[in-house]
């Protein structure tokens, strides 16, 4: 793949900030290439998907279909049939067809409906050069932090993109607070303007109600996700799940697409490892099963956190935000948390000892939060 011609940006970090501007806690990146092996990059998804398919028009043993429907699995052969009648047989069969997916039901032997988790998502992207034009939000642009605003039943993050070309935000808020039209019950997604956001984010710091002012039209996306599977293998031993429809996790560790690339990593290192295909997806699905899992969770803890009234327990995360150990509410400002999750080498078989999951940083006291489970 050709990564080095991506337009991109080294993070300087994640940088935390209330809702009404005041920086709380900085947790810099600068030493993530020294101690993990590579540098922590913005990058725009569909500059590295392109890549990826661009990588693959190279390598004769690769054919990317676009646009059929699988329709029935054969577990035991195995085979697949698409929806133009056709039959495909192979000697495994990976199932990495997100959080809508089909094959899940039967793999686990139960039905497993994807959970509402109470938010929604939106996603937006915007030009630069008004935010570089501004002195109050040039530095955003110029200094890439991943910037988090946390406040009232909602937060936002954004960063740069395409060295700078453009800004990403996302705006993440309670059902009960969004403005505009709910995403129906059967939808993932609706189209929505920037009328609602603006109105919604209008007592925020100037940076917030700037994006929100700078965004048109988009979608809107329900943040849905389930607990740990019993099993992401068949029980013929040859058809296995990766990505989302195992695991798939709100958006706030920036975390989804990284799991899924320690699932692929982990089952090319079984399968390499392994003579037999049903031992080597048994011990893939042991790499990863309980360590997704558990980052998915947190993604709740944070969830949790981020959204809190302003009162007492806010107080609280916001000291418990300085200190570095394992009751910090923020998942990286923890680094022993930080190194469990950096310094992870997926593409190595790892014993029990080496599999072990930290505990769970603490959630807020259940009067303060703003969700009722």
């Amino acid at each position: 793949m050709d990564f080095d011609s991506i337009k991109k940006q080294v993070s300087r970090g994640n940088r935390f900030v209330d809702w009404k501007g005041n920086k709380l806690l900085d947790i810099p990146l600068d030493d993530v290439e020294s101690k993990y092996g590579a540098p922590y990059y913005f990058i725009h998804r569909a500059d590295l998907i392109n890549a990826l398919v661009q990588a693959t028009e190279h390598r004769m043993n690769i054919n990317i279909r676009m646009g059929i429907r699988v329709i029935e699995y054969d577990f035991d052969s195995p085979r697949l049939k698409t929806a133009d009648g056709q039959w495909h047989d192979g000697d495994v069969i990976i199932c990495a067809d997100g959080i809508k997916s089909e094959v899940r039901n039967a793999i686990n032997g139960t039905p497993i409906q994807p959970v509402d988790t109470g938010d929604v998502a939106y996603r937006i992207l915007v030009p630069s050069q008004p935010l570089l034009d501004d002195p109050e939000t040039r530095h955003l642009v110029t200094e890439p932090w991943a910037v988090h605003w946390m406040g009232p039943e909602g937060h936002a993050v954004g960063y740069p993109l395409r060295e700078g070309e453009l800004y990403n935000i996302i705006l993440d808020i309670t059902h009960s607070t969004d403005l505009g039209v709910p995403v129906g019950q059967d939808e993932w997604k609706s189209q929505a303007d920037n009328t609602e956001l603006v109105q919604r984010f209008s007592e925020w710091c100037y940076p917030v109600r700037k994006l929100c002012g700078l965004t048109g039209q988009y979608l809107k996306w329900k943040l849905a996700d389930f607990d740990k599977l019993d099993r992401w293998v068949h029980p013929s031993g040859k058809v296995a799940l990766l990505g989302d429809c195992g695991h798939p996790m709100m958006p706030y560790l920036a975390q989804g697409a990284a799991q899924a690339t320690e699932d692929a990593a982990a089952l090319q290192a079984a399968l390499s490892y392994y003579d037999s295909i049903p031992d080597a997806l048994h011990a893939y699905q042991n790499q990863r099963l309980s360590r997704a899992a558990y980052v998915a969770r947190n993604t709740r803890v944070l969830q949790e956190w981020l959204h809190l009234h302003d009162g007492p327990e806010r107080d609280r995360r916001d000291e418990l935000m300085r200190h570095d150990n394992s009751q910090n509410p923020i998942f990286w400002a923890d680094t022993k948390r930080k190194d469990w999750l950096f310094a992870h080498d997926a593409s190595k078989l790892l014993d029990e000892e080496e599999l072990t999951i930290p505990d769970l940083p603490p959630y807020p006291k259940g009067e303060a939060s703003v969700y009722v489970r």
